[in-house]
């Protein structure tokens, strides 16, 4: 991944598209985001959408989801 922002950074215009700036913004994700993630998961709070098909079917999937929160279908109290 890191490649592929390292890559991406070459054409951005991003000026924090750098090794250490992506280093830094991957330690965050892991310090302060996947904990709250796993908080919600262990509650059955989150849903997980797969990005690797094509726009169309991530689109699908996440109105999907949606939907199914909007219908009382996927909260957990």
């Amino acid at each position: 991944m890191l490649e592929r922002l390292l890559e991406r950074g070459k054409t951005s215009g991003r000026e924090d598209d750098n090794v250490e700036s992506i280093k830094k913004r991957f330690r965050t994700y892991e310090e302060q985001t996947m904990p709250v993630i796993e908080y919600y998961k262990k509650s059955d709070r989150v849903a997980e959408i797969n990005s690797t098909v094509s726009i169309e079917e991530v689109h699908k999937n996440t109105v999907d989801v949606v939907n199914k929160i909007l219908a009382g279908q996927l909260v957990k109290s």
